[in-house]
């Protein structure tokens, strides 16, 4: 598979500029020496964002209703690129980036949105990622800034898929997280303030994910989330930067893999913002003004 292979002794990552420099691998070394997927593989040769182990989300994460949202007064109609009639996830996901460095344990790269003429943003910004290793971590850091002569809306986040058992096919995995709250939804779009519910009560108590069938977005990011494989013995811990505060869950039990996405904004926060809706995360940069986002993922043995 082409892109960039980052890795230690006992962590592994491979990074395909050409596809939104996300991420097509991030493994662990078995106790038999094998490498163990952590985040689901991409195929052989993928060839859609949706097809990574992670990607990256600018400037901005998950749904914007039809595509359409009003920013200082402004009209904006996005081409809507997914299935529900959304604008999804973003612009950098599918697109090249160029590689500035790497070494052994790490890599930067950039991206310059005026170099891409039918790009589905109508202000021009720049951004830059950089992946690093170390024998327990992975840390990624995403960064935006407005290159255009007005302000613009923005948010950023991450977008890993995890796998549901490791080695051990007893594996039950469970997130332990405390959440503010889950948003009421519908087709993933917010209809009313966050509130704590049975879900948000299932992750405060690091329930087994097994049970729950989710694609919800939350408020609040809890710096204590962990993910936690108890038949493998192995835990994940986060440690996310302030201004990611929600947390997308997406987990359908019929599959091997689940998403667990730290993000800066809201389901469609560009517009509950132009509605004044409270707590959207939404970000506007002035022009020359960026925007930054790191996640970092620990991995120790129970």
């Amino acid at each position: 598979m082409p892109g960039i292979l980052i890795e230690n002794q006992r962590l592994r990552l491979r990074i395909l500029p050409a596809i939104g420099a996300g991420a097509a691998e991030f493994s662990l070394r078995s106790p038999r020496g094998a490498w163990q997927p952590i985040w689901r593989p991409a195929p052989e040769s993928p060839s859609h964002f949706n097809d990574l182990a992670c990607y990256l989300l600018a400037p901005w994460s998950n749904r914007i209703a039809a595509g359409r949202f009003t920013f200082a007064g402004r009209q904006i109609q996005l081409r809507p690129d997914w299935l529900d009639g959304t604008a999804i996830h973003g612009v950098v996901k599918d697109r090249p980036w160029t590689i500035l460095d790497r070494s052994p344990i790490s890599a930067r790269l950039a991206f310059e949105s005026h170099r891409h003429a039918d790009l589905n943003w109508p202000w021009p910004f720049d951004a830059a990622a950089r992946y690093e290793l170390d024998e327990q971590s992975l840390e990624v850091k995403l960064a935006i800034t407005n290159r255009s002569d007005s302000a613009m809306p923005a948010g950023l986040g991450f977008h890993p898929f995890f796998m549901r058992r490791l080695w051990n096919d007893h594996d039950d995995v469970a997130i332990r997280a405390s959440l503010a709250g889950r948003y009421p939804a519908a087709g993933m779009i917010p209809t009313a303030p966050a509130r704590a519910d049975e879900v948000t009560r299932h992750l405060a108590a690091g329930l087994p994910l097994s049970t729950l069938d989710l694609d919800d977005v939350f408020a609040g990011f809890d710096p204590a989330t962990t993910i936690t494989w108890p038949a493998s013995g192995i835990r994940a811990s986060f440690t996310v930067s302030p201004n990611l505060n929600h947390t997308v869950l997406y987990s359908p039990p019929a599959q091997p893999h689940f998403c667990l996405e730290p993000v800066s904004m809201v389901n469609d926060g560009f517009n509950l913002l132009a509605r004044s809706a409270p707590g959207t995360g939404v970000t506007t940069l002035a022009p020359g003004q960026s925007l930054s986002a790191t996640m970092a993922i620990r991995i120790d043995a129970l």
